[in-house]
C-alpha cells in the first residue's frame, strides 16, 4: 500500500491538528452554553413539569428509588448523574410532562382516574353483506400447472 502526501508543505499537519482543536474548542463551548443556559430554566422547567404531569416527576423518583433498591451501584450511579446533569434532567421532565399533558387532552377516551373505560359497540351497517368473501377450504382445486412428477416443495404452491 503506498501512502501519498496530499501536499508538500511540512505546516500542512500543524494546521490539520490546529482546525480539529478548534472544532472541539467549540463543540465543548457550545455544550457549556446549553448547560449555562438550562441551569438557568432548571427550576422553572421543573415547576412546569410539575404543574403540567405531576405524576411524571413523582414517578422519575420512584424509578431511582426502585433502582437504588435493586441494583444498588446502578442507582447510586444514575443518582449521580441526575444530580450533575440537574438542568438535562429537568428539561426532560417537562418535555414528558408536557407531551404527556398533550396526548391526554386529545385522547379522552383512555382511562381516567385508574378506572377503565366502557368499551365501544361498533355498528355493522349490513349483517348479511359480508366484507371478506373466503373460498370454502373443504373444496381442494386442482393446480393445472401440477405434473405428475413434483416434488414437495412443489406443493407449496
Amino acid at each position: 500500500m503506498v501512502i501519498r502526501r496530499q501536499s508538500n508543505n511540512p505546516f500542512f499537519g500543524v494546521l490539520v491538528v490546529l482546525v480539529l482543536f478548534v472544532m472541539i474548542w467549540l463543540a465543548i463551548s457550545a455544550v457549556r452554553g446549553i448547560f449555562m443556559i438550562l441551569s438557568w430554566l432548571a427550576l422553572p422547567l421543573f415547576v412546569l413539569a410539575l404543574i403540567l404531569n405531576y405524576r411524571v416527576v413523582t414517578d422519575y423518583f420512584k424509578w431511582l428509588w426502585r433502582l437504588l433498591r435493586q441494583e444498588t451501584v446502578k442507582g447510586i450511579i444514575y443518582t449521580g448523574l441526575t444530580l450533575l446533569a440537574y438542568p438535562f434532567v429537568s428539561a426532560y421532565l417537562a418535555m414528558k410532562a408536557f407531551n404527556n399533558n398533550r396526548w391526554s387532552e386529545n385522547n379522552p377516551d383512555e382511562e381516567v382516574d385508574g378506572e377503565y373505560i366502557k368499551y365501544k359497540e361498533v355498528e355493522i351497517v349490513d349483517e348479511e353483506d359480508d366484507f371478506l368473501e373466503l373460498e370454502d377450504l373443504d373444496e381442494m382445486k386442482e393446480n393445472p400447472r401440477r405434473s405428475n412428477d413434483s416434488n414437495a416443495y412443489d406443493d407449496m404452491f
